[in-house]
């Protein structure tokens, strides 16, 4: 209380008191703290009840205003004094002997308005730097401390200082001595001692005069902090038995104690500081964070540890529909959420550390970023995430199946996202793409097993799998289209013209095969084609029939004409048969897609950079590859699916479809290409499943009213309109009643293939604006 009115009336007389010069203000505050530990014998008094907080304040704003009033980089008489009597040293040595109590908060508060207000550089002087790297090492050693806010308050100060003068990051990694534990306890509790014993501190008072007694009191003070420095690096121990020397990363190793903060407010801190040093334009700094601390294991620990926290039986919509990003946790978790469910907390604690993870990658300077991702994808991916992954546990397998697609729709930082299809590919940093195929051709790896899991008995397991095979393609990674699809069409073994298809080496005009069951001579497939060109990309615009809008015609046309009207549930002059809105969003995607496929080293569609088909490699055994063999198979066998596979089988063949690759384009966009026997596409896979459909509805009675009434069903069902999968969405006629009646029960009997057939349906309107867009942008646009 006696305190507290001294500082009243203190801050009274300096109000009435003229105006002091700057520079003997800043020394009667600064002495005014040293004052202080002469007169104070109670070493349990809290810093809070003297006037030291108000004088430290007063120091900082009068270096302040000593700046503004100067020219820029001019040094001032206080900063000269406070860099000369060396007063950081003495704060730094009050604050970590915390002595009084809460001494360390204001020391740190003081450390880190300095850095952060003052704007000419401090960090290259001795007595700035050396006193700050020391601080920074106090910080984090006590969990639960009750300086953390203001610990990492510093640290993020430094961090900031750094980023606009990573050339000074040396002074911060230092050559580290191991200490023993005890030694440096006791260097502490000499430190205290000597500090405080009121025995010295009376023999002070009692040997000096007053006038001096300050002035030799900061002398004293001064030797304190030497000999507190010193004191455990003299010690006998370490005199006989040196230790091994090793760097260290002080600012590293505090921000990574802190980021496992009980207080979230603290941890993001400490992760914003440490997106701060990853980031600095300097690579050997970056370096030294990345691959000399322990951030990386620190990374890989807490993945592993949150994903074995995590429920085997979490249901894939659940974990679909999370959305986790990194940073303060503002979910509501109550009882009467309608979106909760067990686990849910866990799942969001994992997702958004990995979305840190990934931005700290999407931040870190040059390689330390491909440093860090092949880190997490071989110690977390490879060997926490693989194990589940492949169990014959039909539950584990799907949630971790589940939780893999989440990881891909989530990730954005290119070289975690590399090092993860390499993991699916079950490829190493050190394989070659011909050593991928060898496992795969061998049935060997992760690939081979999720390739079969796409037609696994279970329609659950086949859904999550897919899912994640959809996922990977939407990420536009040229790897992923690489191993998947492009190296297996690279030689174009599936032209009709390529030199390995020995059909077509007679003189003959004619493409010898037999015509596809059920097809009129009007079809591009047929003996009857005008031209066999090696190439439909860009035509050469002589005659009405190789001309753009022909071409554009005609293509779109053998999508929209591929299911005939009879078998159809809408009509094409409907206003609700929902082509508009494939033709919409078909440009929309196209569009988004060209400008994530920027910059990969891909011939131009619109360039027609292709070889001839003549002069590619001769490939006599043309071979799809597992991917598209199983994509095309799935397409094939609609009629027989489900309606949730039927979706994601779609989805995954209209997104590729959507590729501005010319093979893709070429084989899946262009029903014109002329095709080797055998050789399948998109079209001619439509084309077989068609025939399926004529053969079967004339035995199903009444079958028009049947597709009709299964196309209301689905359109009012279970589907809701957030569903990424959900291709019913124009599926909304307005339709009259039915001619007859149809039971219910007649309609479950042939349920699976009503919805497959009304599932073709919108898939051929959507394929036939894929098909107008990307050929128009082809001829007109230039895309």
């Amino acid at each position: 209380m006696f305190n507290k009115f001294t500082t009243i009336l203190q801050h009274a007389v300096d109000a009435l008191a003229p105006d002091a010069p700057l520079h003997e203000d800043f020394v009667y505050h600064w002495k005014s703290v040293t004052n202080f530990y002469i007169e104070n014998t109670d070493d349990k008094t809290p810093v809070t009840d003297s006037n030291i907080p108000s004088h430290l304040k007063q120091m900082l704003q009068i270096l302040l205003q000593e700046e503004n009033e100067r020219e820029a980089g001019d040094t001032g008489p206080c900063m000269e004094y406070l860099l000369q009597h060396k007063i950081l040293e003495t704060l730094h040595t009050l604050g970590k002997a915390d002595c009084p109590p809460g001494m360390k908060q204001q020391i740190l508060i003081f450390f880190k308005n300095l850095l952060g207000k003052i704007r000419q550089p401090l960090l290259p002087h001795i007595n700035v730097h050396r006193p700050v790297s020391r601080l920074v090492r106090i910080c984090g050693e006590v969990q639960a401390a009750p300086t953390e806010t203001e610990e990492i308050s510093f640290l993020c100060t430094v961090c900031a200082r750094l980023k606009h003068e990573p050339h000074l990051v040396h002074f911060f990694l230092r050559n580290n001595v191991t200490e023993d534990s005890k030694s440096s306890q006791k260097s502490v509790i000499f430190h205290k001692k000597l500090l405080f014993n009121s025995n010295i501190t009376y023999r002070f008072k009692q040997s000096i005069k007053e006038p001096v007694k300050r002035e030799w009191f900061s002398l004293g003070i001064f030797f304190i902090t030497q000999s507190v420095v010193v004191a455990p690096q003299t010690s006998q121990s370490s005199v006989t038995n040196p230790p091994a020397k090793s760097e260290s990363y002080d600012l590293v190793d505090s921000l990574l104690n802190l980021s496992r903060s009980e207080d979230s407010r603290v941890a993001v801190k400490a992760c914003e500081g440490l997106l701060l040093l990853v980031s600095m334009p300097h690579k050997a700094a970056v370096s030294a964070t990345v691959r000399d601390t322990a951030l990386c294991p620190l990374l890989n620990s807490r993945l592993t540890g949150l994903f074995t926290s995590l429920p085997t039986g979490l249901d894939p919509s659940d974990i679909d529909c999370v959305n986790a990003k990194w940073g303060l946790d503002t979910h509501n978790y109550t009882y009467g959420d309608v979106r909760n469910f067990s686990g849910k907390r866990s799942l969001v604690s994992f997702l958004s550390w990995f979305d840190y993870c990934d931005q700290l990658i999407m931040e870190a300077y040059e390689d330390c970023s491909d440093f860090i991702a092949a880190s997490i994808v071989e110690n977390f991916f490879r060997k926490t995430l693989l194990g589940p992954l492949l169990q014959a546990d039909e539950r584990a397998s799907l949630t971790t199946t589940s939780v893999l697609t989440k990881l891909f729709v989530m990730v954005r930082s290119r070289p975690l996202m590399r090092h993860m299809i390499k993991f699916v590919a079950d490829m190493s940093n050190d394989d070659s793409v011909s050593n991928m195929t060898q496992l795969v051709d061998e049935g060997n790896g992760l690939l081979t097993r999720l390739l079969e899991r796409c037609d696994h008995f279970s329609d659950e397991i086949s859904v999550v799998t897919l899912r994640l095979f959809e996922a990977i393609i939407g990420k536009k990674a040229p790897e992923a289209l690489d191993w998947l699809v492009l190296r297996y069409l690279k030689d174009r073994g599936y032209h009709a013209n390529n030199p390995g298809n020995i059909v077509v080496q007679s003189d003959t005009d004619e493409l010898e095969w037999d015509l596809e069951p059920g097809l009129d001579e009007a079809t591009p497939t047929t003996k009857s084609r005008p031209t066999r060109s090696n190439s439909h990309l860009v035509p050469d615009g002589s005659g009405d029939a190789s001309s753009p809008k022909a071409q554009i015609q005609r293509a779109v046309n053998c999508f929209l004409s591929a299911i005939p009207d009879s078998a159809k549930s809408t009509q094409a002059n409907d206003d609700d048969s929902g082509y508009d809105g494939y033709l919409r969003e078909a440009h929309r995607m196209y569009k988004d897609v060209c400008l994530n496929c920027q910059g990969f080293n891909w011939p131009s569609v619109s360039e027609n950079k292709l070889e001839p088909a003549e002069r590619c490699q001769a490939v006599n055994n043309y071979n799809e590859g597992p991917f598209l063999r199983m994509l095309l198979n799935k397409l094939s066998r609609v009629l027989l699916q489900q309606y949730s596979v039927n979706l994601v089988v779609t989805s995954i063949a209209s997104r590729l479809c959507l590729i501005p690759h010319p093979l893709l384009h070429e084989l899946f966009t262009n029903p014109l290409t002329p095709l080797r026997p055998k050789a399948r596409s998109i079209y001619n896979v439509i084309q077989m499943v068609v025939e399926q459909v004529m053969h079967r509805m004339s035995h199903i009675h009444n079958f028009k009213n049947r597709l009709i009434l299964a196309r209301r069903k689905l359109a009012a069902g279970g589907y809701s309109d957030d569903d990424p999968h959900q291709k019913g969405q124009h599926m909304t006629p307005n339709l009259g009643m039915a001619q007859g009646v149809v039971s219910n029960n007649d309609l479950d009997a042939h349920k699976t293939f009503l919805e497959g057939t009304i599932v073709l349906e919108e898939f051929c309107k959507e394929l036939a604006a894929i098909a107008f867009v990307k050929h128009h942008a082809v001829a007109v646009q230039g895309l």
